[in-house]
């Protein structure tokens, strides 16, 4: 059985091994150092990046098996804020199995409570699989993404 909630201090551990296998499976790498500092900001309520986790249950204990971090923030488009998805991951033994769709509607649900005026998300083109569950709740637009790396 899996279920979504926020993540906690305790959590820690368990968050890093899978934000760090999100790394990895993108080819990407961050210090231990930016790592730790995106750790902070999720947990620091003054902030506006937050993880929703999704966990694995037993009678005995749950594990974390999968995280969504994303971010609140104004637009020069809306009155109201806006949600951006960074970062959505389920452990490779558990995708396809719902959990990434449990996260992504959970999103759905907080936003529409926050009067968020809504979401959005980037994936690599080549990202199939994720990209046949995102149509599932979304529109692909016809923007691209440019970047000046400083």
């Amino acid at each position: 059985m899996f279920f979504i909630n926020e993540i906690t201090k305790n959590d820690y551990q368990s968050w890093k091994i899978i934000f760090k296998e999100y790394l990895t499976f993108y080819n990407s790498e961050l210090t231990d150092s930016i790592i730790k500092s995106s750790w902070d900001k999720i947990i620091n309520k003054d902030e506006q990046i937050y993880c929703f986790g999704c966990y694995k249950s037993s009678e005995k204990n749950k594990e974390l098996i999968g995280i969504m971090n994303f971010i609140f923030h104004k637009s020069t488009w809306s009155k109201k804020h806006v949600c951006y998805l960074e970062d959505l991951f389920i452990q490779e033994d558990y995708r396809l199995k719902g959990c990434a769709s449990l996260l992504i509607k959970n999103l759905v649900k907080i936003c529409k409570i926050s009067n968020i005026e809504k979401i959005y998300w980037k994936t690599k083109s080549d990202n199939y699989q994720a990209q046949s569950l995102y149509n599932k709740f979304a529109i692909q637009t016809d923007f691209l993404e440019y970047e000046i790396l400083l």
